[in-house]
């Protein structure tokens, strides 16, 4: 039997999974629609995240960690079982939307909730608190580096069945773990703190957060632009087989970077992502399949391993009072780079075509990488 904190874990690992599921399948629900509309619709996720981030944050605290948690399966559930049944580009927006509010609920109660269910079953509070971060960052990494692949995987088995099998492998999980979580002990007596909970963006950590703009930008557009610019090169599945593995590359990185110094990270990481963005964009702009795996695989490195565990750590290490405002601000600016950046990316490929617009992506990358790694290169300063 699973421990309580290890069922909070694997229903984030649930939920987790309806966000990286679809992506094989993006091109097909684009239907020749062009990139801007797929990143507009892939931005959906992002967007509300970042739009909900300060009720999403104190909803543990309001209604409880498990009707939050529960929310959140069900929406996550309810997204995978929409595109099952409504392929489409419209669909995928929509279930877009949902995965954003699921994951928001999410993550938000997973890490308190496993935490006190840990320390209620003898964990020291250090010792629980650093199983609620684990709970978190292992079951998020694990779902982001194998729903794709999974996906990937059930197609090449069964190349003409839609919706693929595992999403109702997926939907019939979800149901396990909503009846699952709904017998594990509520650990909030009674509703704490406001209804409304703004981002903090503690001094001497704008550098480190600001290069998510181009870290997690980066990674949208290998989602969106990349994977529709192959599939009108012949080679439709080429940019998800890239996405798999940029996924999984990265989450196999943040395992062996929690002792690296957060602006040391940072400073091998941005180089890094400017050149495995130029590598995968190289590879896509010239058919060059090996190029853009390895450009892929360097991203991940790059954007979910050193920018992204260096960025997170200078933010809360800069607020040991005030870490959950902390985390909201840095996600703010990454979910925006998320979004924006792929939206961007994706209409100037329909007006001025993929190679102008990812080149054009590529020279703001270094620009950026340049200009942070001069400033993360100055003294960090006193608190």
């Amino acid at each position: 039997m699973l421990s309580p904190p290890r069922r909070v874990g694997l229903a984030v690992f649930a939920a987790g999974l309806s966000t990286t599921l679809p992506l094989p399948l993006y091109v097909e629900y684009a239907a020749g629609a062009g990139a801007g509309p797929l990143a507009a619709a892939f931005a959906c996720y992002a967007l509300t995240l970042i739009i909900t981030a300060p009720l999403l944050g104190p909803l543990p605290d309001r209604i409880g960690r498990r009707r939050t948690m529960l929310l959140g399966l069900a929406l996550t559930g309810a997204s995978t079982l929409l595109l099952a049944f409504l392929p489409g580009l419209v669909p995928l927006a929509v279930a877009r939307v949902m995965q954003g509010f699921g994951m928001g609920c999410v993550s938000n109660a997973a890490g308190a909730w496993a935490a006190e269910l840990a320390e209620r079953d003898g964990a020291t509070p250090d010792a629980a608190s650093r199983l609620g971060a684990a709970t978190v960052t292992a079951g998020t990494a694990g779902s982001f580096g194998a729903g794709s692949l999974l996906t990937l995987l059930a197609m090449l088995a069964t190349p003409d069945l839609r919706p693929p099998f595992v999403f109702w492998a997926h939907v019939a999980m979800i149901g396990a773990l909503i009846a699952l979580v709904a017998r594990l002990p509520e650990t909030l007596a009674a509703p704490r703190g406001a209804t409304l909970r703004l981002p903090l963006f503690p001094r001497g950590t704008l550098a480190g957060t600001l290069g998510m703009l181009p870290a997690w930008g980066t990674t949208g557009v290998v989602l969106t632009t990349i994977p529709t610019a192959m599939a009108l090169a012949g080679r439709p599945y080429a940019g998800a087989w890239a996405v798999a593995l940029m996924i999984l590359v990265g989450a196999v990185t943040q395992q062996f970077l929690h002792r690296v110094a957060p602006r040391r990270a940072l400073r091998i990481g941005l180089p890094v992502l400017a050149v495995g963005a130029g590598i995968a964009i190289l590879g896509t702009t010239t058919g060059t399949l090996w190029l853009l795996l390895l450009g892929g695989a360097i991203t991940g490195t790059a954007a979910y391993g050193f920018v992204y565990m260096g960025g997170l750590a200078m933010a809360t290490i800069a607020a040991p009072t005030d870490r959950p405002r902390a985390v909201a601000g840095f996600f703010l600016v990454g979910h925006a780079g998320f979004s924006l950046v792929p939206l961007a990316v994706g209409f100037l490929a329909d007006a001025l075509g993929a190679p102008t617009a990812l080149w054009l992506l590529w020279a703001g990358v270094v620009a950026m990488a340049a200009a942070l790694s001069l400033a993360l290169a100055r003294p960090a300063p006193a608190r």
